[in-house]
């Protein structure tokens, strides 16, 4: 849980990060709610295609009916999602997807960075939970 609160506190800059934890996702939403952020869980279990993707992030992000389902609306979308002192998503499950369709979860991964790095759209943090360390994010400690 310190990992997580010096993230909330500012001590980390926006970014996609990897993220080895167990906490429970209501640990994650009670600490993101108390240093107000807003909390997204982005749930991707069985996801293996664009199509399932762009659906669960619809769904995740409360996206309105008319978001176009594509990367493009996606990168457009984000810019709109904003809350408190910053958001922060979690995404679980997103393995399945990764294997699948690695070019679907690559561009996932650009559009997700690109928004952290946004000035002026407030902090945006995606931590990828996962069991161990692959070695190709940034690694944001437990």
């Amino acid at each position: 849980m310190k990992g997580l609160v010096s993230l909330l506190t500012g001590e980390h800059s926006s970014g996609v990060y990897d993220w080895p934890s167990a906490l429970s996702i209501d640990d994650v939403a009670v600490a993101c709610s108390d240093a107000g952020w807003r909390f997204v869980l982005l749930d991707t279990s069985g996801v293996e295609d664009k199509s399932g993707l762009l659906d669960a992030v619809a769904t995740a992000f409360e996206l309105p009916a008319y978001f176009g389902r594509n990367f493009d609306a996606l990168a457009d979308s984000l810019s709109d999602v904003s809350g408190g002192r910053g958001v922060l998503v979690l995404w679980d499950g997103f393995e399945r997807l990764a294997s699948e369709a690695p070019k679907t979860y690559g561009t996932a991964l650009d559009i997700f960075r690109e928004r952290a790095t946004q000035e002026g759209f407030g902090a945006f943090v995606l931590l990828l939970r996962r069991d161990a360390d692959d070695g190709e994010l940034p690694h944001f400690g437990r």
